[in-house]
């Protein structure tokens, strides 16, 4: 396998589980939320913008992951390096969000300030807000399991989840 190809599958590989992660908490999401609105179902433009949102997560992971100060405190309690890459991923996701704003302004049919000044005028600040809500939530679970599987291992989270359990006090096989 080419140098090349390698990078890719090992990117998409650590994307992966933030992205399914991101996709399935972002459809149930839309689907809650037009339950309580509409007392429907979603249109899949909804479920589609969710899932786009959830490859931004899954990117802001990525690159979030890259930096060089991403794992500040390993020698600390889970919750310092848990809060910290919450902290980092909901600042990388926000950067993800206002530069699609831009390029949303940009690629208007009325130019870049135009379309920047529209919306502006029409920001939705209570949607901006309930999502960064949603946001920091999500990234703390996963980040938090992220850090517990790091402490005690993915076997062994894997055992602890899927099975067989070993009962208190018995040694496993």
């Amino acid at each position: 396998m080419s140098k090349a190809r390698a990078f890719v599958a090992r990117e998409f590989k650590h994307m992966l589980p933030p992205t399914i992660f991101f996709i399935i908490s972002f459809n149930v999401l839309v689907m809650t939320v037009e339950m309580l609105d509409a007392g429907g179902v979603a249109d899949a433009s909804a479920h589609l913008a969710a899932t786009i949102a959830a490859l931004v997560c899954g990117k802001a992971v990525l690159v979030a992951d890259k930096l060089p100060f991403f794992n500040r405190y390993p020698e600390h309690p889970l919750i310092w390096n848990t809060a910290w890459k919450t902290g980092l991923y909901v600042l990388v996701t926000l950067g993800f969000r206002l530069i699609e704003k831009l390029i949303g302004a940009a690629t208007g049919q009325y130019g870049f300030v135009a379309g920047l000044e529209a919306d502006v005028a029409h920001f939705d600040w209570p949607r901006f807000i309930a999502i960064q809500i949603w946001l920091v939530i999500l990234f703390f679970v996963y980040t938090a399991v992220g850090e517990l599987t790091n402490q005690i291992g993915r076997e062994r989270i894997l055992q602890m989840f899927l099975g067989p359990v070993s009962r208190r006090g018995e040694k496993e096989a």
